[in-house]
């Protein structure tokens, strides 16, 4: 909580930022503006000191007022177009290039309206001289509200209110993505941290910035996760040595049982009754060697440590000596096994171990004819589809439970009274090999299970 109100106060002061600086540019450009408009308004008016300093070059003579060279040269640069002195009676008394259409005679009225706003057009600047009034005409570009200003600068108004919002436009997204990328280059260790941390490698992130906290919380995340590893690997490959090594020390001494018992029950001193007893002897002897041996699989296949030899070989062929070997075996006639091979799965290689996938068949059809003592009919059905090569295991006897099916999917916990031993070591090592089992439902009877494995393409 704490690293997410850092970043939290980051971007509210950010977005603070942001917006005083886009105040504080706006300001300023509005106000070198105005300064520049404001020049531009004093070179169009005229001001107190020009209009003083024009009238100083001014004579009253015998002949009336006369204007000397050097007030004619400040008239000239000045912004005037023209001037005019009015005396009490509003007669013009002096004039400097007076347009035509301006009067030469005035009331008291109409020098009150002109000396507030404009004469024909032409804004007025005025100023008392002695008992006369001197006007100044500007330029008609210039506009006289309470104050003076260019006609242009408000003809330009809406251009420069688009303008305007155009710059704040650019100036907020250039600032959202300067902003951005420096927080993006702030998370960017944090997303490689992440992702290195989903493949289990070690972190050593640079803990600085103002994802410190976060930083520094998945390097310490990292070390839980590699010391809890280590641990794991430690535990695992215990369990590993231990099944290993329990199943070494069984299989001496059941070899003992299973060879005396085999004597037994093959000799004739023996009554026969105890011959049968010396046979289940020996037959649940095997049952143990082959849960051991189940056992050693599951656990090398659970840790990848089982080394596959893998080479192109034909299921559909492999599932024909199967099924020889069984009935050479003298398999009970209560059983039939039917392969079902389509022509296209006749030629499908794949590429996978041959004594492993010989394992998933035994499993199989072993464990359809374990659970039907009464007997049933099993049907292998391959054929090829997108690539795959489906086999299809079906039987008519009592099927799969739930349960078991349930456990197998990863929807129900294990329990120790449900055995199943033989279908996990069926899924691991369709799944070695890269392929899906699916169990069936929607059958009336029987076991239904589907195997996915890709088809070889060399």
């Amino acid at each position: 909580m704490k690293s997410l109100f850092k970043i939290s106060s980051r971007y509210v002061v950010t977005a603070a930022l942001i917006t005083l600086l886009v105040l504080t540019t706006n300001i300023a450009g509005i106000l070198i503006y105005l300064s520049h408009i404001s020049k531009g308004l004093e070179d169009s008016g005229m001001g107190r000191s020009e209009m003083t300093n024009i009238e100083k070059e001014m004579s009253k003579t015998a002949a009336g007022y006369e204007m000397s060279e050097a007030g004619y040269a400040l008239l000239q640069n000045s912004a005037c177009l023209w001037a005019m002195r009015l005396n009490n009676n509003g007669d013009v008394v002096w004039e400097y290039q007076l347009p035509d259409e301006i009067s030469r005679h005035y009331s008291l009225s109409d020098v009150a309206v002109f000396s507030r706003w404009y004469l024909n057009d032409y804004p007025l600047f005025t100023w008392k001289n002695g008992d006369d009034l001197m006007v100044y005409g500007v330029s008609k570009h210039v506009a006289r509200f309470d104050f003076f200003g260019d006609v242009r600068f408000y003809q330009k108004l809406p251009q420069m209110f688009y303008l305007l919002l155009l710059f704040n436009l650019l100036l907020i997204a250039g600032l959202a993505l300067l902003f951005g990328f420096r927080f993006y280059r702030s998370l960017r260790p944090i997303a490689k941290g992440i992702e290195q941390l989903s493949s289990q490698e070690e972190l050593h992130l640079p803990e600085k910035g103002m994802v410190s906290d976060l930083t520094r919380q998945l390097n310490q995340t990292s070390a839980i996760l590699q010391s809890q590893n280590e641990q794991l690997k430690k535990r695992d490959q215990a369990r590993t040595d231990w099944i290993a090594g329990v199943s070494h020390d069984v299989r001496t001494p059941l070899s003992f049982i299973m060879g005396f018992s085999d004597e037994l029950a093959t000799s004739p001193e023996l009554e026969e009754e105890l011959q049968k007893k010396a046979e289940l002897i020996r037959n649940q002897s095997q049952i143990i060697k082959n849960l051991i041996a189940d056992l050693n699989l599951t656990v090398k296949l659970e840790y990848q440590s089982q080394p596959l030899q893998k080479e192109n070989l034909s299921l559909a062929k492999l599932l024909r000596e199967m099924i020889a070997e069984l009935y050479n075996q003298s398999i009970d006639a209560h059983y039939q096994i039917i392969p079902i091979i389509e022509k296209d799965a006749q030629k499908a290689m794949v590429f996978g171990d041959r004594q492993l996938l010989s394992r998933v068949f035994q499993n199989l059809i072993g464990n359809s004819i374990r659970h039907n003592p009464d007997g049933c009919e099993i049907k292998v059905t391959m054929s090829v589809n997108s690539g795959n090569l489906l086999l299809l295991f079906s039987d008519s006897g009592n099927g799969i439970p739930d349960s078991v099916v349930e456990i197998l999917e990863g929807k129900r916990a294990e329990q120790p009274e449900i055995h199943i031993m033989g279908l996990r070591i069926v899924l691991q090592i369709i799944k070695a090999h890269g392929g899906e089992v699916a169990f069936l439902k929607g059958h009336e009877n029987g076991n239904h299970i589907m195997i996915y494995l890709p088809i070889s393409n060399e």
